[in-house]
């Protein structure tokens, strides 16, 4: 008899974990320094930081993390438009040694499943150009890019 476990499992944040989303959100915005347009999106994109716990708490907000062998490798955040009926997932990123088994997919499967139940009916995603990894990862989770925003600093 064989047993299937999975590789990771998908979940809403809670405050215990507002100290490892710290720590990830730093990875993260270290990793994207290396695509074009990073400062744009480092402006326009809030740093949380210490302030998880609260972003954990704010009803328009979804804080997911995912989880293998019992760690946190990855975490999503989604922001939530009821007006727009719209969710825009703001940050997304999952620790170099956890890619490649499907955690980013799992990840934004399971805020759309829950953006979807709180009456959105669009979900948005952001990438940086050149940032080919998470362009790829959209498109196989059904996400084609329907807006390139062009700009030059006058």
């Amino acid at each position: 008899m064989t047993s299937k476990t999975p590789l990771f499992a998908v979940r809403s944040a809670t405050a215990a974990d507002a100290s490892t989303l710290s720590e990830l959100e730093r990875e993260a915005r270290n990793e994207i320094a290396t695509f074009r347009g990073h400062q744009s999106l480092l402006r326009e994109v809030k740093f949380i930081d210490t302030l998880w716990g609260s972003a954990i708490a704010e009803s328009s907000c979804l804080v997911l993390v995912a989880e293998t062998s019992g760690q946190v490798v990855a975490y999503a955040k989604g922001d939530i438009s009821t007006t727009e009926g719209t969710c825009s997932v703001s940050h997304i990123y999952v620790d170099p040694l956890a890619r490649q088994i499907g955690i980013g997919a799992g990840l934004i499967s399971e805020i759309a499943h829950i953006a979807k139940d709180r009456g959105c009916t669009t979900l948005d995603a952001l990438a940086l150009p050149g940032d080919r990894k998470m362009k790829n990862l959209y498109e196989r989770v059904g996400m084609p890019a329907r807006l390139l925003i062009a700009s030059k600093t006058l």
